[in-house]
């Protein structure tokens, strides 16, 4: 009965050293294959800071709107459903907005010699000031992130080469660094876009006789320029 058990003991020693030292075509994929292939958290934070951005200059083109468009719009939303035809909402706000917006224009020229605040710059400045921080934030971080995917895909190219790292790890990095780029992206220019509306309506607000807006048309302007540079940097590979 001893023998028999040593006999089996020494069978399963040798078995377990022979699976050791034996490496199959599996686990050697598996060796090579070994990397995320999911967004780093570097590039999560960049991209849900693009996305802030993109809300702060909405609400900057929210709060450049000229006051007497606004509230024509109300009023013809109003009427609409006082009237019991909330369906017509949309389309009497539409007039509204027309008609409340040649109202504005109207009593600003008929008050020119007087200072027309047609755009609320209370309500701007802040709007202001935080979404020029924030593209502040975006902006250094596209750069440092740019730096580091390019050094990681030079680096994945070289471990392709040596045989560490298969082409399907390498495309699926790939795709990843693409979609954050691309998200980062859209998020850019669409501010940029925002940044361009709010300067306009800042520009026509002084036209009308609004004074005192020139900083503001400025700002505007730079924060422009900044999202179309920030987004320059990011080639989309």
């Amino acid at each position: 009965m001893f023998r028999l058990k040593s006999a089996f003991a020494a069978i399963l020693v040798l078995t377990v050293a022979g699976c050791a030292q034996t490496k199959t075509p599996f686990a050697s994929s598996m060796n090579r294959d070994a990397m995320p292939m999911v967004q780093t958290e570097q590039e999560r934070t960049l991209a849900h800071q693009a996305q802030a951005l993109d809300r702060m200059s909405k609400d900057l083109v929210r709060k450049t709107t000229f006051k007497g468009a606004a509230l024509g719009a109300v009023a013809g939303c109003g009427l609409a459903i006082a009237g019991g035809s909330k369906a017509q909402c949309a389309q009497a706000a539409l007039v509204g907005g027309v008609i409340g917006g040649v109202a504005g224009n109207a009593t600003g020229k008929a008050q020119a010699k007087k200072r027309v605040e047609i755009v609320e710059l209370n309500r701007v400045l802040p709007s202001l000031r935080k979404t020029n921080d924030q593209m502040d934030v975006v902006s250094g971080g596209v750069a440092e992130l740019v730096a580091k995917q390019d050094a990681e895909i030079a680096q994945m190219k070289q471990q392709m080469a040596q045989g560490n790292l298969s082409q399907q790890a390498y495309d699926a990095r790939l795709a990843e660094i693409r979609q954050v780029r691309g998200d980062v992206a859209q998020a850019l220019t669409l501010s940029a876009s925002q940044a361009r509306q709010a300067k306009s309506a800042l520009m026509d607000a002084q036209a009308q006789g609004q004074t005192g807006i020139d900083w503001y048309i400025a700002e505007t302007n730079k924060l422009e320029a900044e999202a179309v540079s920030a987004r320059a940097q990011l080639s989309l590979l």
